[in-house]
């Protein structure tokens, strides 16, 4: 039981450090599909990462049916999802923001699984409490916990299933070897790859069962018939995950590309790298060497004298995983693991040569305890190891990437990983400055000294717990679990209070009141198109609605791919909301083709914003119009009196099409279709005013026609233009029948230009329109 209770500590202690270490923002384009992925799951119960489609092939492919899919395993999302869900259950937390807790959750378990798996060796608890916080305060791990990269997760994945087998060897009993099996199956599920290491599972537990048995049953030894014969259900317990793993994957394939056996992965993503270059890069190379950017777990190899003569079968599992994947990840050809901070396809490695490092004393000063030498020289290495992190979590990463992509071409050039003044631990130096720290309680130098001293009263909390705890393990005080409970809780509370008091300093404001605005006025049927696709992760920070959303590149023009999206939304989606970046909608390519297909029903600034613009547009697809001919002629307001026709009218409109039956809070629908009939100097704008029985005005909209984009001006003779309209009806409009009045004035003098109607009238009125009860 206190082991239990130091594990808990340990687990506290490292999830408080990674919460002040916690940057709210997801750093890479990995990230950003996985969670993609994770959101639509959420909010819809889709698969799709259409939210990136600005990314194209960068981290998806297409499915038969057209949308967007992440390449990456289901593993990250399944964990993110229960983060994700509660954010979006909680409007006060950001979806992005809380999924970022994964990792750092993740990695501090981890950490503790280190403690249990060391005592389960026999360590004293303060060597196993050693190793597991070398392993999360001074390893590759700790930087890992700011992003929503899958390695941690299969770190995890591979430590848990080794503990399981530990633990099974130990008591005999299957539930460890059921646990251990599923564990192995996220980090699969995580990354695919990680199959390659399954043999390894299963030679140790072949090996575990044949001990076992040759104690058990020394008759049997030699058959290994009969070893499965008595020892089946052990096999069954750690393979069940395991297969459960791979159905689950072969349906992911599935789902997403309409074959279990196909991945996503395109043609350029392959084993085909130089094996040398990257075996070197990944080992020692300046940029991306292991040992360079983890020089605490070069005491693994002090290490292995002692696992050699006590758990032999678990030094050959974590040599063989490792070496696995050095020649696996050494051959592929981004081996250095792309835009990432160290090299991030190694960082599974982490924990398990952790845990041969915690036995690096006696390889130090063989049986004579450490020595001020030995000492020292640890001391000294801890200190080191623990300054490489800080250096790579203080600022981003990218700004570093950044730099060497703008100076030398082509992108990942070759040299940019062998030059040691090229090294990102020597080049990260320049960008330690105030207005690049991305630390969350930092906010630019504006330090939030609540959120600050929350997350450093956590840490020490926990070093005063486990301190004491230590302590009561070696006396005949009574356990106080209590008190590790309330710990917990109060790491909880911290959480969430930190995610709820950094969602308006870290998001952007325009963005959080623009998903608050579509939540309110949302209905099924509806789509985002999304312009500002640099924001994606910020605005599903601000959104807690149900709807998809589209994140596509902003465009003077559209091309043939942007214009098949289009009439794709169109087609889909009865309402589009356009959420665009500055650009005037008459100068979007995609807003022209909206505002000239589509019916634009609501536009206007999002309150609470520096002037964010928000439309809302109902599409064909919601459009069902009765349209009737019309012929009614409007022209020069001096024939008035005396009538307008076809010899002195300037504008005929031809006919209409309209919304005949509607319900409050839905829409009514125009479309006009107006004839020049000879040129017009003026710029006239058209009026659509909704009218009741008693001949008030309900709602409006006027502008020049085809919103703005085509002036009266620009009219030519013969020419047809069609103009649409949206009426939005209010939520407490009373049922009942309603008109729609129609006409063309002069917006500097106001006067209304004379119709064909009959002398005086100035306006034609279109209708009955039917508003029934909600």
């Amino acid at each position: 039981m206190q082991d239990r209770n130091i594990g808990f500590l340990v687990f506290g202690l490292l999830l408080a450090c990674y919460l002040f270490t916690y940057t709210g923002v997801i750093d890479s384009s990995d990230g950003l599909s996985m969670f993609a992925t994770a959101e639509s799951m959420v909010r819809r119960g889709e698969i799709d990462s259409n939210q990136l489609l600005w990314m194209g092939l960068q981290q998806g492919s297409f499915g038969p049916d057209g949308d967007l899919y992440s390449r990456k395993g289901l593993g990250m999302v399944l964990l993110a999802w229960p983060f994700v869900w509660l954010a979006w259950l909680w409007p006060a937390l950001g979806l992005a923001l809380m999924a970022l807790l994964l990792n750092p959750v993740i990695t501090a378990y981890t950490g503790a699984l280190l403690y249990r798996t060391g005592r389960r060796l026999g360590w004293r608890r303060e060597t196993a409490l050693a190793t597991a916080l070398i392993y999360g305060l001074a390893t590759l791990a700790w930087p890992y916990t700011q992003g929503f990269f899958s390695d941690p997760i299969c770190g995890w994945g591979l430590l848990a299933a080794l503990h399981g087998l530990l633990a099974h060897q130990q008591t005999g009993r299957k539930r460890y070897l059921l646990a251990g099996g599923a564990a192995w199956g996220m980090a699969y599920l995580a990354r695919t790859l990680n199959l390659v290491t399954l043999p390894v599972y299963a030679a140790a537990l072949l090996l575990i069962l044949y001990q076992r048995q040759q104690t058990q049953a020394p008759e049997l030894r030699t058959s290994l018939r009969l070893l499965f014969q008595h020892q089946w259900r052990p096999v069954v317990s750690f393979a069940l995950p395991v297969v459960l793993a791979g159905l689950l994957s072969l349906w992911w394939n599935y789902a997403r590309f309409g074959s279990p056996w196909v991945t996503g992965y395109v043609e350029e993503e392959n084993f085909g790298g130089a094996w040398l270059a990257g075996l070197y890069g990944l080992t020692v190379g300046p940029a991306r060497g292991f040992f360079w950017y983890s020089p605490i777990l070069l005491l693994a190899a002090g290490g292995v004298g002692w696992f050699w003569r006590n758990a032999r079968w678990l030094l050959a599992a974590i040599a063989s995983i490792a070496l696995l994947y050095l020649l696996v990840y050494g051959k592929w050809y981004m081996w250095h693991g792309g835009y990432s901070w160290g090299p991030r396809f190694l960082v599974p490695l982490a924990p398990l040569l952790a845990l041969l490092a915690g036995r690096a004393r006696e390889f130090l000063v063989p049986r004579r305890g450490w020595g001020w030498g030995g000492r020292v020289a640890v001391v000294a290495l801890v200190a080191i190891s623990i300054g490489v992190q800080g250096l790579g979590m203080l600022v981003p990463f990218s700004l570093v990437q950044d730099w060497l992509a703008a100076t030398y071409a082509p992108l990942f050039a070759p040299e940019t990983f062998t030059r040691l003044d090229l090294s990102p631990l020597v080049l990260q130096w320049a960008y330690i400055q105030p207005e690049h720290i991305h630390l969350a309680w930092w906010q630019g130098g504006s330090i939030d000294w609540a959120a600050l001293l929350a997350t450093v009263a956590g840490a020490l909390l926990g070093v005063v717990l486990i301190a004491r705890t230590l302590r009561g393990a070696e006396t005949t005080v009574p356990e106080r679990p209590r008190t590790n409970w309330l710990y917990g809780l109060f790491l909880c509370v911290v959480a969430v209070a930190l995610l709820a008091r950094y969602q308006p300093a870290l998001a952007d404001p325009e963005l959080l009141a623009a998903g608050r605005r579509i939540n309110q006025l949302e209905q099924a049927g509806d789509a985002i198109l999304f312009l500002q696709p640099t924001q994606a992760q910020q605005f599903a920070n601000g959104y807690h609605g149900r709807l998809p959303t589209y994140g596509l590149m902003p465009a003077g023009a559209l091309g043939p791919g942007d214009q098949a999206w289009l009439a794709r939304l169109e087609t889909r989606y009865r309402r589009l909301w356009v959420i665009p970046d500055a650009t005037p909608p008459e100068r979007s390519g995609w807003e022209r083709a909206l505002r000239t297909d589509a019916f634009l029903l609501q536009e206007s600034r999002v309150p609470d914003s520096d002037g964010l613009r928000l439309a809302l547009y109902a599409t064909a697809q919601a459009a069902t119009l009765t349209e009737s001919g019309l012929g009614a002629i409007f022209g020069d307001p001096a024939h008035a009196e005396s009538g307008v026709n076809e010899t002195n009218g300037w504008i005929r409109l031809n006919g209409y099409g309209l919304t005949m039956e509607s319900r409050p809070g839905e829409a009514i629908l125009l479309a006009l279709r107006w004839q020049s009939l000879r040129p017009v100097s003026e710029n006239y704008h058209v009026f659509v005013h909704l009218l009741d029985a008693h001949g008030d005005r309900v709602a409006q909209r006027d502008g020049q026609p085809v919103q703005w984009m085509r002036p009266t001006s620009s009219w030519q003779p013969g020419e047809e233009i069609i103009d649409r309209y949206g009426l939005l009806l209010p939520a407490d409009i009373s049922p009942g029948e309603y008109r729609i009045a129609v006409g063309l004035y002069d917006a500097v003098s106001g006067q209304r230009l004379p119709v064909s109607a009959g002398p005086g009238d100035f306006a034609i009125e279109l209708g009955p329109i039917l508003i029934r009860r909600g």
